[in-house]
């Protein structure tokens, strides 16, 4: 797994991957990251998810602790192309530029 830095995230978005927000239901807001696939952590750990193998993944979440953990289990699923937003959205929202 790949740790994605959140000045590097524009130019990462140019690639096409899949953004999958990995919080649970009770911490997901749609607005946080247009787009963004919603798959809890816990459906990751059990399987329970259709991603793409052959699309890089960028994976997000409030601090990125949780999505450290689902690439962890995708890359052990035999995904390749699985990125972690380094300090998740809570770095992101401090940004000057946001996105």
């Amino acid at each position: 797994m790949r740790t994605l830095k959140s000045e590097l995230l524009k130019s990462f978005l140019q690639e096409n991957p899949l953004v999958v927000d990995v919080r649970p239901p009770e911490q997901y807001s749609q607005s946080d990251f247009e787009g963004a696939l919603h798959i809890p952590l816990h459906d990751i750990q059990h399987g329970n998810h259709n991603l793409p193998k052959d699309r890089p993944l960028l994976l997000i979440c409030e601090r990125g602790v949780m999505s450290e953990l689902a690439g962890l289990y995708l890359e052990a699923a035999g995904y390749e192309q699985v990125y972690n937003l380094e300090g998740g959205l809570q770095k992101l929202r401090k940004r000057d530029d946001g996105l």
